[in-house]
């Protein structure tokens, strides 16, 4: 059977998500079973990306003062209007009085603080912003990739910069982001897609940590990740047996149903 009959566009979750547990992404990619269920650090990193998307909307941005309490109304807004009642906080993790719904509220805020900190000039966003959330699907090789790329810059001499917001807890090195196959593919897509630029810069922004990681690739070092990525879908689409791997990514995963290792369901704690 060929693997993606049901579902054949890639993207760099869906590869991740077989490095992570090949069990879960046949129950997500080739199963097509959906869960509506998210976690607590997931929404939060949802709400974030979803603020400094608004905030590059708004209409003369870089003439209009912002204040950091407009992206704190924005983030109370969205946070409020997008809540539902199927967010989860592991019991990994959960303490009632340092880890809960208010500390990764709390989170998200300094998330945006550091952006804010780090982009605005005297209330004001002067960057060149090209597009923001932008979206692609491209071939690599036989293989169709889509996805978002939170944002992109470019200057009047098509100098680009590619941006990449991260709301985790963990920043990789240089040498971890140069190799990271993620930001390989959206330069890969402003490849594709943007055909008169000047150069391609990397940046990964760590917004929790405030770890901004810059660097860029040489047309040696893209084209051996292009070839990482090839094989990568390679083995995935030649692979038959999706052994479930448990670790501690486990508590994190709402398909405790529908794995074979796992009897019960997650028992993460349900947030009012």
């Amino acid at each position: 059977m060929n693997n993606t009959s049901a579902n054949n566009k890639f993207s760099y979750s869906r590869l991740n998500t077989f490095d992570n547990c090949p069990q879960k992404y046949k129950i997500q990619y080739i199963d097509l079973i959906k869960s509506e269920n998210d976690s607590i650090e997931a929404y939060m990193g949802k709400i974030v990306h979803s603020v400094l998307e608004e905030l590059y909307q708004i209409k003369d941005l870089k003439s209009q003062f912002i204040p950091f309490d407009k992206l704190i109304d924005i983030y109370s807004r969205l946070w409020n209007d997008n809540w539902h009642n199927k967010i989860f906080i592991t019991n990994f993790k959960y303490n009632k009085h340092y880890y809960n719904k208010n500390t990764l509220y709390s989170i998200g805020l300094e998330c945006l603080e550091n952006y804010y900190n780090k982009f605005n000039r005297s209330g004001y966003f002067k960057e060149n912003v090209y597009a923001v959330e932008f979206s692609f699907e491209i071939m690599i090789d036989k293989y169709c990739f889509r996805g978002y790329i939170d944002r992109i810059d470019m200057d009047k001499n098509g100098n680009i910069d590619i941006i990449d917001y991260k709301t985790g807890s963990k920043s990789k090195s240089k040498n971890q982001a140069i190799n990271d196959l993620q930001i390989a593919i959206y330069e890969i897509a402003v490849m594709n897609v943007i055909k008169n630029y000047n150069k391609i810069n990397l940046n990964l922004f760590y917004l929790k940590n405030n770890d901004f990681i810059s660097f860029n690739h040489s047309k040696d070092k893209i084209k051996i990740l292009e070839n990482k990525i090839i094989d990568k879908v390679n083995r995935i689409l030649s692979s038959k047996n999706y052994i479930a791997k448990e670790s501690i990514l486990c508590e994190w995963c709402f398909y405790w149903k529908n794995c074979d290792i796992k009897a019960t369901s997650n028992p993460s704690i349900r947030l009012a």
